[in-house]
């Protein structure tokens, strides 16, 4: 009975197994559960129509891949009519990643364009309702629109979703933008205009729908993160499959200006400079230069700027602004800095009058001055002129002299506000000056030197080759020092230029044909001999002349003169001949000083004795007085009493004569002279034998003792006359 009932069950087992399985046959195509992170994709098989030429996905219920999906959750379908094709992840964007979509279906693109804009606007929801975006007129091709992090069901038949990075603006670097597509560049403009509310290039609708141009932005980026359509790569497939971006930046270095240091700008791009400027004019609002869009809007001028950059970072557009770092300008004492301005109002003809009718007023009274002085000092050394027609001379200026002026024209000082050479220097200090727009001339007022000599210095030129009058050539060399007063340098500029000019296009001419026309007045050795005089012309007549160059000459020196070494070595042996002399001379004058010394120092060393003889000359000279008055006295007194002695003589002489004749009666006139003889010995004392005398035998005829008697005689006579013995010793008693 059981085994009946199995039996007759089992069809019917069967039966239900086949319908179970039928039914989850049936059951598994009609509900489709879709996980969390997924999207399924459905196909209809049957029973619709045929999509449209080209179209990738129905919209309507055609045959074909449906545009919509089956989001996470259970559905069903109608099966067997539509059928889950695949199951496909959920589209993930990361936190530093946007989603670049292209569309495979939809209108068709304009002409000249890359990238789709998004006429359905909101409605298609960021893509996940693709047939609100085929409906909605949606782009085929490359959406301007982008997907922002998260996760996002995406048809992958009908979008095709690549990822690139977020744009990173490191801190010190800026970034430029290219774009790709939008608008032509407006005729004669490097860069793109600025368009508002693109938020820094992330809104690419916006961008290309508000107008913007395609290539180089005049907007940057500044240092940060931003969400911008740039160049991106496939979530799958190749990586080499890159999709172009609508933007390309570039990463530049911010603009920095060191300290000390000035940014001297030039713009790319702008309105055209006016014809006759140099520098474009300030336009405010631009925030030094990194605000390109106001400075364009504002009708910023293109070229050199007058505004500068002044130390500090800048996020400039490198392809809008080129900045020229430049070192600060530094008037060192001792310096003035001569302003040429390029910028101001044009000096009209009246003012130019006005200045040079002020310069000439000023020369013409400094010139006057300056001859005077000069001629000054050469009616000192030039004794055929006077010093009036030595004025003349220097007011008019030698021919050959005038020439060198000829090339030198007076160029026109403007006051403060005009364009041109400015009327105000610029005292000592550091300066942030625009050399576009000004440029500074430092002008040294200190004395300068310049010399012609064969030493290695600054400032130095050859020594002067010059002829003299007798045909000898002599090298000089000389040594200038002049100033330029402050208030004289804006007026030297405006002459010559600068320094280095006035030195090597007026002084080196000048003063060489002023020492060669002196030198060929002179002869050779003259001109060495009056050094000190034609030192003083040639300074006199360079004072002259440079003073219409607005220098003041402060000395001209002569330093050396080398004459030929012929007339140098004749010129040697003359004086050494008249050294020699003068040596001579001096050695003689020296023997003469020294006999002098020598009488001189007899005379100190006797002046005792000197003035003892003076002053016994002076007394023997007196009493020479006093003899003479006594001689007179004596010669009358001589006179008269020798006359009486005559007399008395007389009379006694007549009466020894008689004496005498009685003698001779009596002694006979032997005897009598004896006896006289006798009295005059002993009377003088006179020594006619000697003391002692001792005596042989006697004399012939037996006189031997005779002798010896008259001795004795002799000596009696000697004793009785008291006289000195004839021994020489004086008498007794």
């Amino acid at each position: 009975m059981e085994n009946l009932d199995i039996v007759a069950l089992l069809p019917i087992l069967l039966i239900a197994l086949a319908v179970l399985i039928v039914l989850f046959i049936i059951l598994k195509r009609i509900a489709v559960n879709v996980d969390a992170r997924q999207i399924a994709i459905k196909e209809r098989r049957y029973f619709g129509a045929k999509m449209p030429p080209g179209r990738v996905v129905a919209t309507e219920g055609e045959v074909g891949i449906q545009a919509d999906v089956l989001k996470p959750g259970l559905h069903l379908i109608k099966y067997p009519f539509e059928r889950v094709v695949r199951k496909v992840p959920l589209i993930e964007i990361g936190a530093d990643e946007m989603g670049i979509v292209e569309a495979v279906d939809g209108e068709p693109m304009l002409p000249g364009r890359i990238f789709a804009p998004d006429r359905a606007q909101n409605a298609h929801n960021n893509f996940q309702d693709p047939i609100a975006f085929i409906k909605q007129g949606g782009v085929k091709g490359i959406q301007l629109r982008t997907l922002p992090p998260g996760l996002w069901p995406i048809h992958p038949y009908l979008f095709r979703v690549s990822v690139a990075k977020t744009t990173v603006i490191p801190q010190g670097k800026v970034g430029i933008i290219i774009a790709a597509d939008g608008a032509p560049l407006d005729p004669g403009r490097l860069l793109g205009k600025a368009i508002d509310g693109h938020l820094s290039f992330q809104n690419a609708e916006l961008f290309v729908g508000s107008g913007g141009q395609r290539g180089p932005q005049v907007d940057i980026l500044t240092p940060g993160t931003y969400r911008i359509l740039t160049q991106s790569s496939p979530l799958e497939g190749d990586p080499q499959d890159v999709k172009p971006g609508l933007f390309t930046i570039r990463l530049y270095d911010a603009t920095m200006i060191n300290e000390n240091q000035i940014g001297l700008v030039e713009a790319l791009d702008g309105a055209a400079l006016n014809p006759g400027d140099y520098v474009a004019e300030s336009i405010p609002g631009h925030d030094n230069f990194q605000d390109g869009h106001e400075f364009i809007e504002s009708r910023g001028q293109r070229g050199p700027q007058k505004d500068i950059l002044l130390p500090g970072t800048y996020y400039i557009n490198p392809q809008l602004f080129k900045v020229i770092p430049e070192s600060a300008k530094e008037v060192k004492p001792g310096e003035v800095a001569v302003i040429v301005s390029n910028t101001g109002k044009d000096p009209s003809d009246e003012i130019r009058r006005q200045m040079a009718a002020k310069v000439r007023a000023r020369m013409e009274r400094e010139e006057k001055e300056q001859a005077e002085q000069s001629a000054a000092v050469l009616d000192k050394i030039d004794d055929g002129r006077t010093a009036a027609e030595i004025k003349v001379e220097l007011m008019t200026g030698d021919p050959a002299d005038r020439r060198l002026d000829e090339g030198a024209h007076e160029a026109y000082v403007v006051p403060e506000g005009y364009r041109g050479i400015q009327e105000t220097v610029v005292g000592p200090g550091r300066y942030y000056v625009n050399t576009l727009a000004i440029t500074p001339i430092i002008i040294p007022t200190t004395n300068q030197t310049v010399e012609w000599t064969s030493g290695e210095v600054v400032n130095t030129f050859n020594p002067f080759e010059v002829i003299s009058k007798d045909g000898f050539t002599m090298q000089l060399e000389v040594r200038v020092v002049f100033r330029v007063k402050p208030e004289d340098a804006p007026f030297m500029v405006a002459k010559i230029g600068g320094i280095e000019r006035l030195i090597q296009n007026v002084m080196h001419p000048l003063i060489d044909s002023i020492f060669r026309n002196q030198a060929s007045e002179s002869s050779a050795m003259a001109y060495l001999q009056n050094r000190h005089e034609e030192q003083e012309r040639a300074e006199a007549r360079v004072r002259a002349h440079l003073l219409k160059y607005h220098v003041d000459v402060v000395n001209v020196l002569i330093c050396h003169i080398h004459l030929p070494e012929e007339l140098m070595k004749t010129q040697t042996e003359k004086i050494l001949a008249e050294q020699r002399q003068n040596m001579y001379n001096a050695q003689r004058e020296a023997e003469d000083k020294r006999i002098q010394l020598e009488r001189t120092k007899s005379q100190a060393d006797n002046q005792k004795d000197l003035m003892g003889a003076t002053v016994g000359v002076e007394i023997a000279g007196k009493r020479a007085e006093q003899r003479k008055a006594e001689g007179e006295g004596e010669a009358h007194y001589i006179l008269q009493t020798g006359k009486a002695e005559a007399e008395k003589v007389r009379l006694m002489g007549e009466a020894q004569g008689v004496a005498y004749r009685e003698q001779v009666n009596a002694l006979g006139a032997q005897g009598v002279a004896l006896v006289e003889v006798l009295k005059v010995i002993g009377e003088k004392g006179v020594r006619i034998t000697p003391d002692i005398m001792a005596s042989g035998g006697g004399g012939a005829g037996g006189d031997g003792g005779g002798g010896i008697g008259t001795l004795l005689l002799l000596n009696l006579f000697r004793n009785q006359m008291n006289l000195p013995a004839a021994n020489g010793e004086k008498p007794k008693g």
